[in-house]
């Protein structure tokens, strides 16, 4: 197991903190390592094995891979679920969302 130690400065002290994953961490962790697909099965999967709901799931998910001591934990993994998470927020950023049967922005139908 790895540990993380954070320089945290006090007055003129300087001390070592370190950070560890809690035990949640670790198994959405090992989870999300041994299923890396998306779909119907794995949010059965989450509501058996957390016994949470999969909003909930992934809420948790998102704030253990932006701490640090999960990236010191296996930084392989949550290099590339912090890839895949970019992506899934650039794609959905991308998006037009123009209703049916109205002209796209910037261009208006003359009636």
């Amino acid at each position: 197991m790895c540990e993380t130690r954070y320089l945290t400065v006090i007055g003129t002290a300087v001390t070592a903190t370190p950070v560890e994953l809690d035990e949640l961490a670790k198994h959405v962790l090992a989870f999300e390592h041994d299923r890396a697909r998306h779909d119907r099965t794995k949010e059965a999967e989450i509501r058996v094995e957390f016994d949470m709901t999969p909003a909930r799931y992934y809420q948790v998910l998102n704030r253990v891979i932006d701490s640090p001591a999960a990236l010191a934990y296996d930084p392989q993994l949550v290099s590339r679920l912090q890839r895949l998470r970019h992506a899934r927020t650039s794609a959905r950023a991308a998006r037009s969302f123009v209703a049916p049967g109205a002209a796209p922005e910037g261009r208006e139908e003359e009636r």
